[in-house]
């Protein structure tokens, strides 16, 4: 799913639901939120934006200072156990209201962006012998970047994976193996327990295994409709973590839900931002971009991340990004990668 390429200097983001399931979980513990705050030397301000994204930096700082004012050394395991939609912003309501477990689980690599943002982490779904295989992997180009490994981030995130699945399916969902690439702390009996199967320590990888025919089982909260919502909110996210200040970012942040609208001309994508098409254009050429070439390039990138999601016919997809017809489309996806749109998804 979506370079991995990032630099040293670049500051990578998380979800700040995220971050505030962690201060829920303290509070239960009976630690006082702002107290956290402040031993992490945390500003409360940053957690006002109910969409906003926090400093990776900022979320381990978290765990750790949270590890070390409560000793309680199963804190990713307490972060998961009441996983809800919220903990995962967007994504979790879209997840919820899938059609099955298969279809959630397919959903999280495409837009997992929303919750980690792309150059710490990726999340692999995939077969191993006669099970499927949940994975969280960091970048090797994480760690040489600087940004830290957190023993109990990747603990938080696959008991959250637990919980919310537990919670979507209302059901016990049985896990066959947890791994874990750190190893074991002092006591592993509450790993045990709260995932029910062998816990694997210092084995190579972050993964949970289960049984395919899970993948099968239906979701209590599914609906159509909303999952529909739930995806197009999703895609408009990811769009504006994409964005920027500068006028090249804000014209392709602009472009995005025009598209289906089909009015990503000059007139229309001015006038969304404040300013008339002769300016817009001005700005362009200073910074070097033309209108067409930013409408073609933001087609060609949505059109892959728009085919990978199996909800989503061709049709679909030409609609999406503002074709009138299928044709059309078909006509440009064979201009930028040589093939079909449906020879291209096979092979992904």
């Amino acid at each position: 799913m979506p370079g991995t390429e990032i630099a040293p200097k670049v500051e990578i983001s998380v979800a700040m639901a995220y971050g505030r399931r962690l201060l829920d979980v303290v509070d239960r513990l009976g630690l006082p939120r702002a107290a956290l705050l402040r031993h992490a030397r945390i500003d409360a301000a940053e957690w006002s934006a109910p969409q906003g994204r926090l400093p990776f930096s900022a979320l381990v700082a978290l765990f750790r200072t949270a590890l070390a004012l409560t000793g309680r050394r199963d804190l990713g395991l307490e972060f998961g156990r009441d996983a809800r939609p919220d903990t995962f912003d967007v994504l979790g309501y879209a997840l919820m209201s899938c059609r099955d477990l298969e279809e959630a689980i397919g959903l999280v690599p495409l837009y997992r962006r929303i919750v980690f943002d792309s150059g710490y982490s990726e999340t692999h779904f995939g077969r191993e012998g006669g099970h499927v295989k949940l994975a969280w992997v960091v970048l090797p180009e994480a760690t040489r970047a600087g940004l830290p490994y957190c023993d109990l981030l990747a603990e938080s995130l696959l008991a959250s994976w637990a919980g919310f699945g537990r919670w979507i399916t209302r059901s016990e969902l049985p896990l066959r193996e947890v791994r874990f690439l750190h190893g074991a702390p002092e006591d592993t009996l509450p790993f045990d327990t709260f995932f029910d199967c062998p816990v694997r320590f210092a084995a190579g990888e972050n993964a949970m295994l289960f049984d395919g025919d899970l993948l099968s089982r239906p979701l209590v909260q599914a609906d159509a409709a909303l999952n529909l919502a739930m995806r197009d909110e999703a895609r408009l996210v990811i769009a504006r973590l994409q964005g920027g200040h500068d006028i090249v970012s804000q014209v392709r942040q602009a472009l995005v839900p025009l598209m289906p609208k089909c009015e990503t001309t000059l007139k229309h994508v001015a006038a969304s931002l404040g300013m008339t098409p002769r300016t817009m254009q001005r700005r362009l050429v200073q910074a070097g971009a033309s209108f067409h070439g930013l409408l073609d390039a933001s087609r060609r990138e949505l059109a892959q991340v728009y085919l990978r999601d199996s909800s989503l016919s061709a049709l679909d997809v030409a609609l999406l990004l503002g074709y009138a017809e299928q044709s059309s489309f078909t006509r440009a996806f064979r201009n930028w990668f040589a093939t079909s749109p449906s020879a291209w998804r096979k092979g992904w």
